[in-house]
């Protein structure tokens, strides 16, 4: 009684003897509560509802420093600035975004490009070994260190195998060059960035070698002459497009035979080559395709390419034996390869195999069946290949022959184009032919198995006449009447080309998909008898006309005209070959009313027919000649 003990704010009995301290009021006023002031000044906790602050990364409570990606305190009271991801997503890396727009540095591994010796940012021009700013987008090319090991040097490798000329100061050895080449190109618009070389086999030393050609020019020719050996072509493009719309064919001088060709297939990128560092071999061989296996484009798989038959190959044949007797060393090689690099195969046909062809003897080896063969090693669809072929005998080998072209398209075999018939030593060959205009005459054209309809085009393009007459074969009838057609006219020589109709469509031809005619053959009508129209269309004998010698050996060709009329102060003579190409064209200026002129054939023409017209003012005249190299 009487004590001080009293009932505090909590509700509990404290002070006087019971030894506890009266409970007090928190900050937010509630006796005993557990709200306190927190390092931040605020009433924080107990029935406030409030959460501490607590101090930042850099010890401020309440502060705004925090840890960047970077693992650093940054912000808030630092006064540092948080790192950011560079372009490869690292936080605070060292990558960056280059000149060409790639990100590189740091963890990327790669390195920055930089601007080439012509000032483009991770461009391809680079200092050559002459000290000049080459490729990329120079439109140079690169020197080359010759085979003494100067840069841009003109020493070379002689016919004996030395390195001549040039800082040697060695005279190439006295090697007789009996091989006369020709690289023709067609270019396209960037012709300074064509650059070719020929290389013996096994050296990187050419022995000729050309460029900076023409721009958009056709039949740019190269020279080069070289002894008997093998060697190896490669062209180039500085542009790395190729020559796009163009190409370029290497052939022999006069003989016009073909090694490679590649024309409208300049689609090679940097470089065109044979693959593997094949090449060629000279002199040339005398064994090839028979002339339908020549520059055929519409193979399909199961097709025979035949050779023309080799007589030594044919002796070695035993007659009526089986297979196990026959020879497994005889027979042809072809060789199929692209231009451009890539597909190179060659293919053995002995006369111990059949391969699926009938035994009609020694010419069974001749035939060889397409993709009959690994599939690994078929010839692709739709590339453009040249082929070539060689015989062999009792294991020795003769060499290559010319090349033809090689197309495989299964789709255009099914329907393929046509033309007259122009196969060497078919009687009813109608190209480059003459014929007269009446019914018992007719034209052929090459049939198409399956074809229904067949579709005539003769055309004389300087007088814009075209008449086109339809049949139901390939023979169409001459001679028709006028109320049918056009006639056509006496002493002129046509352009014909011929289309088949099979399965509902016309078939086309796969050097031209715009267009469904194939190839122009010339047809020349001849004279009517006198008093009937078109008589006075052509030189007549009367005028003294002679063209000798005819066969000719492709080097002189005499023709001389006795009589011309004194308004006509030039001759015109052009040559045609059996394909309506023009090989010469000359035009010679009269001379006191005659002419007696001498053309130089020399290069011009191959052995084989040519249709000659000589024009004297408006009259014209046609002969055949005939090339016998």
């Amino acid at each position: 009684p009487g004590g001080t003990a009293f009932i505090d704010g909590c509700g509990d009995c404290v002070g006087g003897t019971t030894g506890e301290v009266a409970c007090v009021d928190e900050c937010a006023g509630v006796p005993g509560g557990t709200a306190f002031i927190d390092g931040c000044g605020d009433c924080v906790g107990g029935t406030t509802g409030e959460v501490a602050c607590v101090d930042d990364c850099a010890g401020v409570p309440g502060g705004t420093a925090f840890i960047d990606g970077c693992g650093d305190c940054v912000g808030g009271t630092t006064g540092e600035v948080a790192c950011v991801n560079d372009c490869a997503g690292v936080p605070g890396g060292t990558a960056f975004i280059d000149a060409c727009g790639d990100c590189v540095g740091g963890t990327t591994g790669e390195v920055a490009c930089v601007n080439d010796c012509a000032g483009v940012p991770g461009g391809t021009a680079f200092i050559d070994g002459c000290g000049d700013c080459v490729g990329g987008t120079t439109g140079e090319v690169a020197c080359v260190q010759d085979c003494n090991g100067e840069f841009g040097g003109t020493a070379f490798i002689d016919g004996c195998g030395d390195c001549v000329g040039g800082s040697t100061g060695l005279t190439p050895c006295p090697v007789t060059c009996n091989n006369d080449l020709v690289l023709e190109f067609d270019t396209d618009a960037n012709g300074g960035q064509i650059s070719w070389e020929i290389l013996p086999t096994g050296s990187s030393t050419p022995v000729c070698s050309g460029g900076n050609l023409p721009s958009n020019a056709q039949g740019v020719l190269q020279n080069c002459c070289l002894p008997d050996g093998c060697y190896r072509l490669v062209v180039m493009d500085s542009g790395g497009d190729g020559i796009v719309g163009g190409g370029y064919l290497l052939r022999t001088l006069g003989t016009d035979l073909r090694i490679i060709d590649n024309r409208d297939n300049g689609d090679f990128g940097s470089v065109s080559a044979i693959a593997n560092g094949e090449g060629f071999c000279l002199p040339l061989g005398s064994d090839g395709l028979i002339y339908t296996s020549c520059d055929k484009y519409w193979w399909k798989s199961g097709e025979y390419i035949v050779a023309d038959p080799n007589a030594s190959v044919s002796a070695v044949w035993v007659n009526g034996g089986a297979n196990n007797v026959q020879s497994s060393t005889t027979g042809y090689e072809f060789w199929f390869f692209n231009p451009n690099g890539g597909y190179t195969f060659r293919k053995f046909r002995s006369h111990n195999i059949s391969d699926g062809f009938a035994n009609i003897g020694p010419n069974r080896t001749a035939h060889l069946k397409i993709n009959n063969w690994a599939a690994a090693n078929h010839i692709p669809e739709n590339v453009l290949m040249n082929v070539r072929v060689r015989s062999r005998v009792l294991g020795v080998n003769n060499e290559w022959g010319p090349a033809c072209r090689f197309v495989r398209d299964q789709a255009m075999a099914l329907c393929p184009p046509t033309k007259l018939m122009d196969i060497p030593g078919n009687t009813n060959i109608t190209c480059g032919q003459f014929r007269k205009f009446q019914t018992n005459q007719y034209a052929y054209a090459r049939p198409i198995g399956g074809a229904t309809q067949y579709q005539w085009r003769f055309r004389l393009p300087a007088e814009n006449v075209e008449i086109i007459r339809t049949s139901s074969n390939y023979i169409l009838q001459l001679g028709w009447a006028a109320s049918v057609a056009n006639p056509l006219e006496p002493g002129k020589t046509y352009d014909v080309d011929v289309r088949a109709f099979k399965n509902g469509a016309w078939c086309i031809d796969p050097l031209d998909p715009d267009s469904v005619w194939g190839d122009v053959c010339l047809l020349t009508i001849q004279t009517t008898p006198a008093q009937s129209g078109g008589q006075n269309s052509t030189l007549a004998d009367a005028n003294g006309f002679t063209m000798w010698p005819n066969p000719n050996s492709g080097n002189e060709l005499r023709v001389n005209i006795a009589s011309i009329p004194d308004e006509v102060h030039a001759v015109v003579i052009d040559i045609y070959d059996m394909f309506g190409k023009r090989v010469s064209a000359r035009e010679i200026p009269v001379q006191n009313g005659r002419l007696d002129s001498v053309l130089d054939l020399t290069g011009d023409m191959a052995s084989g027919v040519y249709l000659v017209n000589i024009l004297i003012g408006d009259k014209v005249r046609t002969e055949r000649l005939v090339i016998q190299r």
